[in-house]
Order: C-alpha cells, then sequence, then structure tokens
C-alpha cells in the first residue's frame, strides 16, 4: 500500500521537502520527487536526491499515512504526507513547495487532492 501511495505521488509531486525529525533534531532534504528505489523485499524505499543524498524509509514500521492540505502562516496553501509509525510519531513527512512555474502549481494541487479523496486524510496500514 505505501508503495503505491508513493507511486501514485510521484509523477506529480516535482520539488519537494523530505523531512526527519526527532526530539533533539530536524533534517530536511530539498529534492525532486522523481528518483524513488524500492529494495527488492519490499520493506524499503530510497528517496535519491542530488549529489548522492538519500534518505531510506522502512515501510513496513508504517502504521497510518496522513494527508494534510492546510493553510500556512503566510496565508498559502500547504500540502503534506506524513508517514506515521506505531508510536504515533511521523518517521518522514513529504512537503510540497511551491513551484517557480505558476502553470504547475495547479495541476500538483489537483494531484494531491485526487489522491485525498482516494486514500481519505488518513489511511490506516494493515500489519
Amino acid at each position: 500500500m505505501i508503495r503505491e501511495i508513493l507511486e501514485a505521488c510521484q509523477p506529480g509531486f516535482a520539488e519537494v521537502v523530505l523531512m526527519l525529525a526527532n526530539n533533539g533534531a530536524t533534517a530536511e532534504v530539498y529534492t525532486m520527487f522523481e528518483d524513488l528505489r524500492f529494495a527488492d523485499d519490499g520493506n524499503v524505499v530510497t528517496f535519491m536526491a542530488e549529489g548522492g543524498t538519500h534518505l531510506h524509509m522502512h515501510m513496513n514500521e508504517v502504521k497510518e499515512v496522513r494527508f494534510i492540505h492546510n493553510t500556512n502562516a503566510e496565508g498559502l496553501p500547504s500540502y503534506s504526507v506524513w508517514f506515521i509509525d506505531g508510536e504515533e510519531q511521523p518517521m518522514l513527512r513529504v512537503y510540497l513547495r511551491k513551484s517557480e512555474k505558476d502553470e504547475t502549481n495547479q495541476p500538483r494541487h489537483d494531484l494531491f487532492i485526487s489522491l485525498q479523496e482516494k486514500y481519505g486524510e488518513s489511511l490506516s496500514i494493515p500489519n
């Protein structure tokens, strides 16, 4: 299910911020949502970024996916996909960045809303 969601996001998300956080630190990776690599066993996805930077996510640890659409502090729409673990903490958050090309923002909005309509705002992932 996680792979299906990631692959559905891939063609239109384009510019994103991948965010990892815990109680003491936050890491943000600005990248294009293009190069996702799935392990043969289906449990790990690797998000590749320019220059060799990459993040691994153990998909079997994801217990919920949240599609979050709201308004940010600047009054602009904000879109993100949160992957939640068994302790109800975000393992990874994917934020869509506003494109410099205005003509690409509406299709990205439409894709996000279609995913939210398909999967709901919150989707429990069975073990």
